[in-house]
């Protein structure tokens, strides 16, 4: 029994796999984003005992959607070859948007004042702003032309937590937990995609097989076409007595 004989077409765990597409993974995700908040809030602010729990709190969620990545994986890898196309278009969307939120959250102690303030530089000429001070902070509060408003936040790199707070080590268990997810989706996304190119080396090789029949046919016809050629123009005995015989 071939190995693709094991699996099952895409169909019959369809609904597995969208539960985890649909409802398991974008629920961790939006609380992911929701912790992203609530750290670079309570870092501003230097609530340090807040900030330590917060990273505990999101710890948790990152290993909720670590487990339902895995097993979302495993449906994956059951189903059959002839199917991975079609399960690859499904599950992209929300592996990039997975990897999207990972990278942001990454990023939190890496951006600085200088890329937020060119970021701003297209701003619309003629907006409104106001200041407020949070936490030893500057926010500004925009007003644009069509008088919605947008708090945006001109400020250095987040505080640092000092290494003396529990806050410094709950930050870089998160840190490393953060890397791990991003490390499986990727290699989700390699395994899924060797897949993939294993199906279309099987499709070369059937095609190529296909076209060197073709050609054998052709030449093989061609050789035949020659054979009975050369007997009606030379004189071939045999075609000559069954000549013979119809006259």
């Amino acid at each position: 029994m071939s190995e693709d004989d094991e699996k099952v077409k895409l169909r019959r765990i369809e609904p597995a796999i969208q539960k985890f597409i649909k409802v398991a993974i974008p629920t961790d995700l939006e609380r992911l984003r929701k912790h992203q908040i609530n750290i670079e809030k309570y870092q501003r602010c230097r609530l340090w005992d807040r900030l330590h729990d917060e990273h505990i709190n999101a710890g948790r969620t990152v290993q909720q959607l670590r487990a339902n990545m895995r097993e979302m994986e495993k449906l994956c890898l059951r189903v059959r070859q002839e199917d991975i196309p079609v399960l690859q278009r499904m599950i992209n969307p929300v592996k990039e948007e997975a990897s999207s939120a990972i990278k942001d959250f990454l990023q939190l102690h890496s951006e600085s004042a200088e890329e937020l303030k060119r970021q701003l530089e297209g701003q619309e000429d003629g907006s409104l702003t106001r200041s407020i001070t949070v936490g030893g902070e500057t926010l500004y509060n925009t007003e644009v032309k069509d008088g919605s408003q947008s708090l945006i936040q001109m400020y250095s790199p987040l505080p640092e937590i000092p290494q003396n707070e529990n806050a410094a080590e709950s930050w870089e268990t998160l840190e490393e937990d953060l890397i791990q997810l991003s490390q499986l989706v990727t290699e989700f996304s390699v395994l899924v995609n060797s897949q993939q190119e294993k199906i279309d080396r099987i499709e070369d090789h059937v095609n190529s097989a296909a076209v060197n029949t073709e050609e054998g046919t052709k030449n093989l016809r061609k050789h035949d076409t020659k054979c009975m050629s050369r007997g009606v123009h030379h004189g071939d005995p045999r075609l000559s007595k069954t000549q013979t015989g119809l006259s």
